[in-house]
């Protein structure tokens, strides 16, 4: 675990830019939204009072009157993503299976009391930044994997397309994993419910209920971590096939499975760390004023390019991992 850790975040600095280069794909694909928000809502407080009162503080009884008449991918936005919001709002819509695009949540008739909190447009982006994402592993996974680190946006992209078919037959068979835990956590849930209610304390049924969240936490986990791992089989062994690559992800999580959870549990601890480290300075001044909000947004772009650093590290790990403990095997066994 420990050498994971080191070694990911060696390929890290020796591929920094990496990092950076995602964090503008996020900027790039968050300003698809962005923009024509920002749009909508300055035509909305064009010379009005509270123009002032939300550039200065947050005018909560316009918010609310704007919120309940708005219809479609803007009514989406409320004050829950600020600071530290966005985590618990992204949690929650995780464990109710809303993420991605709705694929194992509950489906309703619009406007019950199950319909999805988020509109299909937001849900819809959020599925076209995974395509992204899954695109770019190839050429992220192939430029760690080199010995010398340096890389070029040509050749990222080459990477990228030449390893984006087995790289999404491999996220599908993780999307298929993910429908398996889901369906599994369906009974378990009204079991663990029903133990909840006929518990004698308040205590005890908040342990039944935090229990099985947890649980179901991770087990997603666990599927991430197992379609890690596949993907860098598929790099690092040039296998065409997904589903032997994502067999063998799950046979080398089982067998090492103290040093690859471990690994990405501690990866995950940081990530934490961070989420903390941000809410302490989100909240030692108040972000009023065009400097202030200027300052904060640099600020939280920072924070954002501290987790995607993360996640390449967690890659790079991953890939020194494997190399470690399966490759040599895999080698001698061809041999």
């Amino acid at each position: 675990m420990l050498h994971a850790l080191v070694e990911g975040g060696r390929l890290l600095r020796r591929s920094l830019g990496l990092a950076v280069l995602l964090l503008a794909v996020n900027l790039a694909t968050a300003l698809v939204l962005a923009a024509p928000l920002a749009g909508v809502l300055q035509r909305d407080l064009h010379q009005k009072q509270a123009s002032q009162s939300m550039m200065y503080g947050f005018d909560f009884p316009w918010w609310s009157a704007w919120s309940d008449s708005q219809s479609g991918w803007t009514a989406s936005f409320g004050p829950e993503i600020f600071g530290v919001g966005f985590v618990y709002h992204n949690l929650d819509l995780l464990l109710k299976g809303m993420l991605p695009a709705n694929l194992f949540g509950i489906r309703a008739e619009a406007g019950g009391p199950g319909a999805p909190p988020l509109d299909p447009v937001v849900l819809g982006l959020g599925l076209v930044y995974l395509l992204v994402q899954t695109f770019l592993a190839g050429g992220i996974l192939s430029t760690l994997r080199g010995e010398q680190g340096a890389w070029t946006v040509r050749g990222l992209l080459h990477g990228s397309g030449f390893y984006f078919g087995r790289f999404f037959r491999v996220a599908l068979l993780a999307l298929f994993a993910a429908w398996v835990v889901f369906r599994l956590n369906g009974p378990f849930a009204r079991w663990v419910d029903a133990h909840a209610r006929e518990s004698v304390s308040e205590t005890s049924a908040m342990a039944w209920l935090l229990g099985r969240h947890a649980l179901l936490l991770l087990a997603l986990f666990f599927v991430n971590m197992v379609s890690g791992y596949a993907k860098a089989i598929v790099v690092v062994e040039e296998r065409s096939s997904a589903v032997l690559a994502f067999v063998s992800a799950l046979s080398f999580c089982v067998r090492s499975l103290a040093r690859t959870f471990g690994h990405y549990l501690a990866v995950a601890l940081l990530g934490v760390a961070l989420i903390a480290i941000w809410r302490l300075i989100d909240g030692a001044y108040a972000t009023t004023g065009y400097k202030t909000q200027l300052f904060t947004f640099a600020l939280f772009q920072l924070f954002v390019l501290a987790r995607v650093a993360l996640r390449v590290a967690l890659m790079g790990g991953q890939l020194a991992l494997y190399r470690r403990l399966a490759a040599p095997e895999a080698l001698a066994s061809a041999a």
